[in-house]
């Protein structure tokens, strides 16, 4: 939770607007992994718009040798930026609690030479 994922640009939403994702293939943790097939029936992941951004650029170069035939194209890809809130369909990791650690006493031992 807390992650970024770039998704192409989603024209229906706007900065800020909150999303269900429910359409999930496979979640994660660190003691269990579950695969859909195709989906997650119970698996939900609820999102938060942060941006609409553009990818970097990518040119397009076609030539014929000889012929003296060059075209450039350029394209840039449109984006949303998600930032993730919350997963459901998946174990919650407990936090173990901070417990106080017993002071102890250290004895010195007197050595005999």
């Amino acid at each position: 939770m807390g992650d970024c994922i770039y998704t192409e640009k989603l024209k229906f939403c706007e900065v800020h607007d909150k999303l269900i994702l429910n359409k999930v293939l496979m979640l994660g943790s660190k003691t269990q992994t579950m695969i859909g097939r195709p989906v997650l029936p119970e698996a939900t992941v609820h999102a938060v718009v942060e941006e609409h951004a553009l990818d970097a650029k990518v040119i397009i170069f076609k030539k014929k040798r000889r012929k003296n035939y060059r075209r450039t194209k350029g394209h840039r890809q449109e984006l949303t930026k998600l930032r993730i809130t919350d997963i459901q369909g998946i174990e919650k990791p407990e936090i173990p609690t901070p417990e106080k650690a017993a002071t102890k006493k250290v004895e010195k031992a007197a050595v005999a030479a």
